[in-house]
């Protein structure tokens, strides 16, 4: 029988041909990562986190979902009807070594570092209280009413509120207190939805004040204090954020009387938080550009700092500056 010769070039491709047939059968691309952790809470996994980072969070998101009941429990005897993501991650050992609150200097150093690791974890438990709180009735000496105080952080909302005739009395009253900044506008206007679905009446405090005093009289001497800190970028969102997010949800519901907004102007100095009002609010909204107020806040942080190094009073010590800088970790 005759064959016909051996041809290299094709022999080549016949060798080619079943090379990329092979990779495109037998070498299976991995499975691409989820952006949540399994489970019924659904726990996002923050970006841009070191692997001990990403190993805290994993940690705290697995105890979340296998313990919700357990961490729910534990937060509600220590912070009562008071739900805030800050007061979530202090559940975290790994943020909070020494126990929920403490200030001892290896606690302070694990919350200025890992902050963002537990960040996510602590918002979807937080989401899960209020959700679970919206469905029970309000007890006999309470409002069936969530209140909801805003502003940027370290703006001092709790001293103003106790500083004003009857608004602390109010609050107390109501049968949730949703501690935040109210600055994204989905998550406001979702929260919002939420309560007034659930048949509850809806207050929002909203406290002013200047956003470089609050960050030097209160963000930076509270964190020092405890360690909680606020990468500088998230920080400005909360202090632009909050006036036009307030605006939009007292434009949407000027109308729906279950919805009432109350300001505080506590930019007159210590002990002089005075009520004000809408217009007041929209004067401030607009009186810094991002990048003003952030040449503003990385010059204090920076002062601040130096002044830590001094061993000056008002300085910050560098776990507190990396916190604020975004890379502590």
């Amino acid at each position: 029988m005759y064959r016909a010769p051996y041809s290299a070039p094709t022999n080549i491709l016949v060798l080619l041909v079943s090379f990329l047939l092979l990779a495109s059968c037998g070498a299976q691309k991995p499975a691409e990562e989820s952006a949540f952790y399994p489970g019924k809470l659904g726990i996002a996994k923050a970006k841009n986190l070191s692997p001990r980072g990403r190993e805290i969070e994993a940690r705290f998101a697995a105890y979340l979902e296998s313990h919700t009941d357990e961490a729910i429990d534990r937060y509600k005897q220590k912070y009562g009807k008071e739900i805030n993501t800050d007061n979530a991650r202090e559940l975290s050992p790994d943020y909070a070594p020494g126990g929920m609150d403490a200030e001892d200097a290896p606690t302070r150093a694990a919350r200025a570092q890992w902050s963002a690791a537990v960040h996510e974890p602590s918002s979807a438990l937080t989401k899960e209280i209020y959700r679970r709180e919206l469905q029970k009735r309000a007890a006999a000496n309470e409002r069936n009413q969530v209140v909801f105080t805003a502003g940027g952080a370290g703006v001092g909302k709790t001293t103003s509120i106790h500083q004003i005739a009857g608004l602390e009395r109010a609050v107390d009253a109501a049968q949730i207190v949703y501690d935040t900044t109210l600055s994204g506008l989905k998550s406001s206007l979702d929260r919002v939805r939420q309560a007034l679905d659930a048949g509850k009446e809806v207050s929002i405090v909203y406290v002013y004040r200047d956003p470089v005093e609050s960050f030097v009289g209160g963000a930076l001497p509270r964190a020092e204090r405890n360690g909680r800190t606020l990468p500088l970028d998230a920080y400005i969102d909360t202090h632009l954020g909050a006036p036009e997010v307030l605006l939009k949800i007292a434009e949407l519901y000027k109308a729906d009387k279950r919805v009432e907004i109350a300001v505080i102007d506590n930019s007159r100095g210590r002990g002089g938080a005075v009520v004000s009002d809408l217009k007041f609010v929209g004067s401030i909204a607009g009186k810094y550009t991002r990048d003003e107020l952030k040449t503003k806040l990385s010059r204090a942080l920076e002062d601040a700092h130096e002044k830590g190094r001094r061993g000056e009073k008002e300085g910050i010590s560098d776990i507190i500056y990396r916190g604020f800088k975004g890379d502590a970790s």
